[in-house]
């Protein structure tokens, strides 16, 4: 059985954004994804950190690609394709199939050698374009060819013997069957470039001072399952291609593909490296100058620093908690936490930038407490340069200052966090406060074999109540505006159902309460992090747990703890339940490793469905806040009795809006893309050790890198 693969939480302007900015370099790719030509792969690699998105069609299969350059030296793409999209008569082809692929490069181009690459296309699963590569590329001038030795359906025309028979006879023979397990979702390592090989190989002339490229191939794949199939009939191996950049992030290429149809390739690519340009904040007038300018309240005290600096940290996005200034000290303390910047740098620039105006004359120097989402982050200590309002400007806030020192990142220290024991000023949120928010939102699946693309369009209402310091009651409400998706395809799961009855949700509960929780969070100590919750937690449970993080400052290690008690929820998703009772419970292990920015835990425990193993995840994350990764579980569910894919496994995505909207903001569109919707292995996702990665953009090394950033 094929099952639907889900983006769970999203805001409707993400997917849509995300399509918007999909484009800030070049894009060149072939039909499956990776760079290459039309068909077949070459030894080229996007810029580090590059996303990209490619959407193939033609007679044979219509390909939809996600591939990310992860590492200067590795690709990574994820696949789904849909055979015999136009229903061609007398196939029998009407295969969907999730696909993953691989490329290494082995050798960085020179004057006189070539860049060489190996890859494994559809490394997971039944394998239907399975196939491995070595191929190499050299350019030049506008002429950029490759050649490569492929194996699978990349050496399934004039194949010849497998030169890797001299390190053992088992290369000499590709084994026949399913060598991603009898369920799929395995590894096809027993087959791996193994049987006889092909060559590939083929041009690209770029047009000069032109967005013009030609593109010529010849393919070692006959297409024999297509063939079988009554798809195809004798398919040529050459395919002849033009491609056309209007822009220098999108392109898009026609191809003459195997002799007997026409095929389109569109492309596009985001750079999830770079960070964002700073952006001005909102421009006021002071506090310092007259009420009439600066339109300060009545109760708002003018000759208090505090007050003042108050005042117009609140208009910047950012939140003053309390602060310290003993009488005759020259070191101020302020506490302060980041509401509205999706760069923590560009929060602690405002900040410092506003504690120059404001602080009294005699402070030289100052530490910022940092909370990031309550918790205690990293100290900031700062020697000020003692900003001076210029006079010409009216001292308005967003412009440019005269300093009386240079800018200079040795400024500022990144010390461990601490808290501020008995504080000169605090600030009174006069709580309960209340928070309203009104938007449109989706909910997306993809990959179901009836129908590629299903998805929902609601206004999603939502409230916070604050109730004191680091106590929020939350809530979610989903109020339909368009849905299609359907129960037609009943889960056929041999355990419980814990996930894969998700469509019923979606369908008898299409407006409803998403969540209605009450959650406190807090440090006992700088290192020493945790939180409570009860209540309504998602749409398909409700319970309570807790969460503990203990991560020592500057270490790249950090353990965890997580437990809930949860009860499925009716679906309708009102306040019933159903009768299904569990306990959850994981040990983590975090690591922040010094290679590219990645991000590395494994939880053990025990799952939604009552199954214990392990779960793997790596995540790379940009100061910018682009964060993408990947995960996989095992637990003691046989494949069997999981079902089609063996094991849970997917993509992470999150990706900021601050780059596509005006102004700062730290919304996001985070979602999990899971190539099959099953049970084994299942977490709640936000409730099964969350706290360290929440915390990643105030953590000591993403600090430490940005301090000539925070330098007003």
């Amino acid at each position: 059985m094929h099952s639907p693969v889900y983006f769970f939480k999203s805001a409707l302007p993400g997917w849509f954004l995300l399509l918007l900015n999909l484009g800030l370099q070049s894009a060149h790719a072939s039909d499956f994804g990776n760079l290459g030509l039309i068909k077949t792969p070459s030894a080229r690699f996007s810029p580090d950190a590059t996303l990209s998105a490619t959407l193939s069609f033609d007679e044979v299969a219509d390909i939809y690609n996600i591939s990310y350059q992860a590492t200067p030296w590795a690709e990574a793409t994820f696949r789904y394709t849909i055979f015999n999209p136009r229903e061609v008569v007398g196939s029998k082809d009407e295969l969907r199939d999730r696909s993953y692929e691989v490329k290494f490069r082995l050798l960085r181009e020179r004057y006189l050698l070539p860049q060489i690459a190996v890859g494994v296309r559809d490394i997971l699963g039944t394998g239907a374009w399975e196939g491995e590569y070595i191929v190499v590329s050299k350019a030049h001038g506008s002429f950029d060819a490759s050649l490569g030795l492929g194996w699978g359906r990349l050496g399934s025309r004039g194949g010849v013997s497998n030169p890797l028979g001299i390190f053992g006879d088992g290369f000499d023979r590709r084994p026949t069957g399913s060598t991603g397990g009898e369920f799929g979702g395995e590894s096809r390592g027993a087959s791996f470039f193994r049987g006889d090989v092909g060559f590939f190989g083929g041009v690209s002339y770029q047009i000069p001072q032109k967005p013009i490229k030609f593109l010529v191939e010849y393919s070692s794949d006959v297409y024999a399952r297509e063939v079988n199939l009554g798809t195809l009939d004798n398919p040529s191996p050459w395919n002849f291609g033009v491609q056309w950049a209007p822009l220098a992030n999108i392109a898009v290429t026609a191809s003459w593909v195997r002799g007997d149809s026409i095929g389109i390739n569109f492309s596009s690519k985001i750079d999830t490296k770079a960070n964002p340009p700073k952006k001005l904040g909102a421009r006021f007038y002071s506090s310092t100058e007259p009420r009439a300018l600066s339109k300060a309240p009545e109760n708002l005290d003018l000759n208090s620093w505090y007050d003042r600096l108050l005042y117009d940290v609140e208009r910047s996005g950012l939140r003053l908690h309390s602060a310290t200034l003993r009488p005759g000290s020259r070191t101020a303390q302020l506490e302060l936490s980041n509401d509205s910047y999706a760069l923590t740098s560009d929060a602690v620039q405002r900040a410092l930038l506003m504690a120059e105006i404001h602080l009294p004359a005699r402070v030289s120097s100052l530490d910022v407490l940092l909370r990031e989402n309550g918790y205690i982050a990293p100290t900031l200590e700062y020697r000020l340069k003692r900003i001076t309002a210029d006079p010409r400007q009216r001292n308005v806030l967003g412009v440019r200052s005269q300093s009386i020192a240079g800018d200079s990142s040795s400024r500022i220290r990144v010390l461990e966090g601490r808290t501020i024991a008995k504080p000169s000023n605090t600030t009174d949120y006069g709580y309960p406060k209340l928070n309203f928010g009104a938007d449109l939102a989706t909910r997306v699946q993809l990959m179901d074999p009836d129908a590629p693309l299903r998805g929902q369009v609601y206004a999603k209402l939502s409230a916070r109540a604050s109730l004191a310091d680091n106590l929020d009651v939350w809530g979610v409400y989903a109020q339909d505006i368009y849905n299609d998706f359907s129960t037609d395809r009943v889960s056929n799961s041999r355990i419980q159902r814990v996930r894969s009855d998700i469509n019923r949700y979606l369908t008898e509960g299409q407006s409803g309460i998403d969540q209605l929780y009450v959650e406190y969070h807090k440090s006992a100590t700088s290192s020493l992090h945790y939180r409570a919750y009860a209540g309504i937690l998602e749409a398909m449970y409700g319970g309570a747990g807790v969460e503990v993080l203990y991560a020592p400052f500057k270490s790249r290690i950090a353990v965890g703890a997580t437990v809930n008690v949860l009860r499925q929820r009716g679906f309708e998703k009102n306040f019933e339940f159903l009768d299904y009772q569990t306990v959850t419970g994981f040990l983590s292990l975090y690591y922040a490793t010094p290679f590219y920015n990645v991000d590395a835990a494994v939880h053990a425990g025990r799952y939604l469905g009552k199954d214990r193993g392990y779960t793997f995840e790596a995540r790379r994350t940009f100061d910018s806040g682009f964060s993408l990764g990947g995960f996989f579980t095992r637990t003691n569910v046989s494949a069997e009795d999981f079902g089609e894919g063996s094991f849970d496994k997917g993509l992470f995505f999150r990706i900021p809006f601050n780059g596509l909207l005006p102004g700062n903001t730290r919304s996001a569109y985070t979602t999990i893309l899971r190539p099959l919707e099953r049970d084994g292995g299942r977490r709640l996702e936000d409730f099964s050790g969350s706290i360290w990665f929440n915390q990643r953009a105030t953590r000591y090394d993403a600090l430490d890198r940005q301090k000539k950033r925070m330098v007003p």
